[in-house]
């Protein structure tokens, strides 16, 4: 389960959320031109079968344009600081991997 996050998401949360989600990468991390722009975070994670977890509704309309791969999982929590947010994924991991595994979809937003 490889989740390549956003720049609108803390890189801080890898170091939490590693032991649930070991392949966990920040968008800061990823051979490209720093910042990375949301295309180059797409196609990054496109070749290297990563999900994208994001707080931006760009990644949305990319998958409407591109298609899959990759998966898009929004997170519709804006008021969350890093630690709730860490603790909303690990206690999200069974429905996020369920998503990744499952074919027929594309995007998953969480609450």
């Amino acid at each position: 389960m490889k989740l390549l996050l956003d720049a609108n998401i803390s890189w801080r949360i890898t170091k939490l959320i590693e032991s649930s989600f070991p392949a966990c990468f920040h968008s800061k991390d990823i051979p490209v031109n720093q910042p990375a722009k949301d295309l180059e975070i797409w196609e990054y994670a496109r070749k290297n079968n990563f999900t994208i977890l994001t707080h931006d509704d760009d990644f949305e309309k990319l998958l409407l344009l591109k298609g899959v791969p990759p998966k898009v999982i929004i997170l519709k929590t804006f008021n969350k600081n890093t630690k709730e947010l860490s603790e909303l994924l690990i206690s999200k991991k069974e429905t996020i991997q369920s998503f990744i595994q499952n074919e027929e979809l594309m995007i998953l937003e969480i609450y």
